[in-house]
């Protein structure tokens, strides 16, 4: 990977450079006055298309995202935060996550920045695309070797007759035309809330960070994703469920329909196709050490999962 060259970043920052290095998939700057982040920009349209929503959202009021110097055609630079990325069994920060999401989605409503030229792959697109790649690895669990087959054959069926489920009530009260209704009024999402997206600084204030996978879509989405993935760290207990949303509401309500497809969404078990998807087809980013544990967590936890989702569709 090319590093920025030093007088490129010298005329960017208009401050001398002394070190450029290597760091986390990035590059690390070092002036005499502070370090910055610089990340290579691989969508010319996609990254202008954020700087105006980058404005529009402070405008509003949303300011916990990095201040960005671009040049607007090959690099991004944020400045460096010494900290730590969430951690999403610490209460006080999951309410801060929490809280900030609710706070980006409802200043993220009805924005005037145009969408992105081109198709939209929307949370609905994105189920159904994930329902059948794992419908077509589970039609492959016989020739699939070692640990992973035999979760796929143990476990698969089960799982896939879950989502499959989902899917189908989702289809039947009209989710699709829910979502396009929000892409259409522009409605911002994050749509990659792991908790290494979120940092945590040496003052303990939080920064949701990596807008790259930003795009109109449906809010649900995001905050189905950051739910389980607080849930699934928390063994699904339900006390913790009704603290996230407690937070969330403070800030943008949800509607009584909004809550029935989010019970639905519950029910889709995405986090176990994601990583069996993820480790049978050799994705990058998914590795043994890391996701088996995890899967094996999700079915451990799967009483408690289904048992969240009983509740939840009461309150």
């Amino acid at each position: 990977m090319n590093s920025p060259r030093y007088k490129d970043i010298e005329k960017l920052l208009h401050q001398s450079v002394r070190e450029i290095s290597y760091y986390q998939r990035n590059w690390l700057i070092k002036t005499d006055r502070q370090a910055w982040i610089a990340k290579r920009i691989r969508s010319v349209s996609k990254h202008r298309w954020w700087l105006q929503l980058d404005t529009e959202l402070r405008l509003r009021g949303f300011y916990p995202m990095l201040p960005i110097v671009s040049d607007q055609k090959r690099w991004m630079l944020t400045p460096f935060i010494k900290g730590k990325t969430c951690n999403y069994t610490n209460f006080d920060e999951v309410n801060q996550c929490v809280g900030l999401l609710a706070h980006f989605h409802y200043v993220g409503r009805n924005l005037y920045t145009p969408p992105i030229q081109g198709a939209a792959f929307l949370l609905i697109h994105r189920l159904h695309d994930r329902l059948v790649q794992f419908y077509r690895i589970l039609h492959q669990a016989d020739s699939i070797p070692g640990e992973l087959g035999e979760i796929l054959r143990a476990y698969g069926t089960d799982f896939y007759s879950y989502g499959l489920k989902a899917w189908e009530r989702l289809e039947g009260i009209s989710f699709a035309r829910f979502n396009w209704d929000e892409y259409l009024r522009q409605y911002l999402t994050h749509r990659d809330l792991a908790s290494h997206n979120w940092l945590v600084d040496q003052q303990g204030k939080i920064w949701m960070i990596d807008f790259d996978t930003a795009a109109y879509d449906c809010q649900l989405g995001d905050l189905w994703q950051i739910t389980t993935r607080i849930l699934s760290s928390n063994q699904w207990q339900i006390q913790v469920g009704k603290r996230i949303f407690s937070t969330y509401e403070a800030t943008r309500p949800l509607s009584s329909i909004e809550k029935k497809y989010l019970s639905i969404l519950f029910s889709f078990p995405n986090e176990f196709y994601r990583e069996m998807i993820g480790l049978i087809q050799q994705k990058r980013g998914y590795k043994k050490t890391h996701s088996l544990p995890y899967i094996h967590k999700i079915i451990l936890d799967r009483k408690n999962w289904l048992e969240f989702i009983k509740h939840f569709s009461s309150w």
